[in-house]
C-alpha cells in the first residue's frame, strides 16, 4: 500500500509543478496527471516486483511518462496545420467606412 501512496504522491508532485510552470494551466493538469499515471502504469506492469520494492522507480515512471505526453502534444499541435487548407486572404480594408462630410 506504501507503494501505491508513493506513486500517488509522484504523480500528484509533478503535475503540480507543470502546472505551476504552465501557461495553459488546465491542459498542464490534464498533460501531468495522465503522463504521470500512465507512466507509474506500465512501469507497474513491466517490472511489478521492481516498482513495488524501489521508492525511486515509481517518481521516474510518472516523470517519463509526463514527459513523453507533453512530447506528444506538442508534435500533435505542431502538425495540426499541416492538415488544414489554407485560409483566403482577409482584406480588413473592406470594413472600414467612410462617412459623407
Amino acid at each position: 500500500m506504501a507503494a501505491l501512496g508513493n506513486a500517488l504522491l509522484a504523480v500528484g508532485v509533478l503535475t503540480a509543478a507543470l502546472t505551476a510552470t504552465a501557461l495553459d494551466r488546465r491542459t498542464a493538469a490534464l498533460l501531468g496527471a495522465t503522463g504521470g499515471t500512465v507512466g507509474s502504469f506500465l512501469a507497474w506492469l513491466l517490472a511489478p516486483q521492481a516498482w513495488t520494492g524501489s521508492w525511486l522507480l515509481p517518481w521516474i515512471a510518472a516523470g517519463a511518462g509526463t514527459v513523453a505526453v507533453v512530447a506528444g502534444w506538442a508534435t500533435a499541435r505542431a502538425y495540426t496545420g499541416l492538415t488544414r487548407s489554407p485560409r483566403e486572404h482577409e482584406d480588413d480594408t473592406t470594413s472600414i467606412t467612410t462617412l459623407p462630410g
